[in-house]
């Protein structure tokens, strides 16, 4: 019987029905840090996760009653930044628990404490990044005492000291026994699949970007501390990670130590990283090659300079071209995050985007449509919005931007060229998996 239950629900199929949120087999690395810390003040620690292992709700609170707290993610780490919308379906599974510790982690309470408390029933949750707050809470901490607790008092929100950054340095191995990789897979990259992170925050202000969950700043784990996480998983049997680093070469030296000692271990794994089009060059390229990266994430959003001005992206669509070309010089794949809807943009500006798209020599690409998260600059532009909502009204219809999107889908991988590069990347089988994906996402109900 475990002293503490950590729970990641699932949010439906391959690809959600709202928001358009794959919900991919990826390990929810905040609770593996909140488990090893757990362990460490002498707990039992057990983690059901329903995105790995399909779990029916009435067996996670069958295990949920004999544990004496639990703690549910609406967002483990790899959704801080693009949570999934449902949240009345997340309100629905926190009820059915019926836990009388019941804690709820993740951006949807950090941003809006009182409407998820009231809506999940929970004794409490955590604002902002969850490992040292409740593992606080599971040692018995009072509420009041806790930096970033937050719970109901006769109806009204009460809180708890605000939080303090976490110091990733000082966190322990991440609980990897807990999320072995063979559960794992990340259908561009490959199965038996570990999430890492080197480093929190960004120093970018982008209008759209979610960071509530990262606090100011930047911090990083020692390097060392990096490779023996990678040796862990490498134990455990991952054949590939991903670094979930929000901008991986942001540091441009410390991205240079670190593949460099990558490359010194001959760790044999592929890996993935993110960042962004003007904080690489030939040289830092060559590097993450070197150290075994196959695939680099670029959020570029838009192809229209007004768009992207507006955004506070700071990038240019020519600096978007640079970086992708390099990207296939140095013999790694790209992937390009677009998104369609902002305030203010134009059929013209929606044609830039996928006009840039499909000139690219990208491997990849995603097509969202804007989402204009609570405690974002894109939130306070669009005040007619509901939260955890795209947008939807008379001047931005969703049925038009969903057209915008199909047709931005089809438009790029439909290309001969492309998907002959596809094939000669991962093979038949890579095909497979990313063509079940891309079903999943057009034929989505709305």
């Amino acid at each position: 019987m475990p002293d503490v239950l950590l729970i990641n629900p699932a949010w439906g199929g391959m690809v959600s029905r709202r928001g358009s949120r794959y919900n991919r087999r990826w390990p929810p690395l905040d609770l593996l840090n909140l488990a090893a810390l757990l362990r460490r003040q002498g707990a039992s620690v057990e983690l059901m996760d329903a995105r790995a292992v399909p779990t029916a709700p009435r067996v996670l609170r069958a295990v949920a009653a004999r544990a004496e707290m639990v703690f549910l993610t609406s967002s483990p780490l790899d959704r801080w930044q693009c949570p999934n919308l449902e949240l009345a379906a997340f309100a629905g599974l926190s009820r059915q628990l019926q836990h009388p510790r019941l804690v709820v982690l993740g951006v949807h309470g950090t941003v809006q404490p009182a409407g998820v408390l009231a809506a999940s029933g929970a004794w409490a949750l955590v604002r902002g990044e969850p490992e040292l707050s409740a593992a606080a809470l599971a040692r018995g901490a009072a509420r009041r005492a806790t930096p970033g607790a937050a719970w109901l008092e006769d109806g009204e929100l009460a809180l708890g000291p605000e939080p303090e950054p976490v110091e990733l340095a000082a966190l322990p191995r991440p609980a990897f026994d807990l999320a072995p990789p063979h559960l794992y897979e990340y259908e561009v990259l490959g199965g038996d699949f570990a999430l890492l992170e080197t480093s929190r925050g960004c120093p970018f202000s982008c209008r759209f970007c979610l960071k509530a969950m990262y606090g100011p700043g930047m911090r990083y784990k020692e390097l060392d501390q990096v490779l023996a996480e990678v040796a862990a998983v490498r134990r455990l049997g991952a054949r590939h990670f991903y670094f979930m680093d929000l901008e991986f070469t942001a540091n441009r030296s410390r991205a240079l130590e670190l593949c460099a000692r990558l490359a010194g271990m001959n760790h044999g794994l592929a890996w993935c990283c993110q960042t962004r089009v003007d904080t690489v060059d030939p040289e830092v390229l060559a590097a993450l090659a070197g150290a075994g990266c196959r695939l680099v994430h670029y959020g570029v959003e838009s192809g229209s300079p007004a768009v992207l001005e507006r955004l506070g992206k700071k990038i240019t669509p020519q600096q978007v071209r640079r970086a992708v070309a390099q990207t296939r010089d140095a013999g790694m794949q790209a992937a390009c995050f677009f998104m369609l809807g902002f305030p203010g943009e134009s059929e013209a500006d929606r044609a830039a985007t996928l006009a840039l798209a499909r000139s690219l020599p990208a491997g990849m690409a995603s097509f969202h449509l804007a989402t204009p998260y609570p405690a974002t600059g894109l939130a306070a532009d669009c005040p007619g919005v509901a939260p955890w909502s795209e947008f939807d009204s008379e001047h931005f219809s969703r049925a038009h931007l969903e057209a915008w999107q199909r047709r931005a889908y089809l438009g790029f991988y439909l290309n001969p060229r492309r998907l002959a590069g596809l094939l000669a990347h991962g093979g038949p089988a890579f095909i497979k998996r990313g063509g079940k994906l891309l079903a999943g996402f057009l034929r989505r109900p709305g």
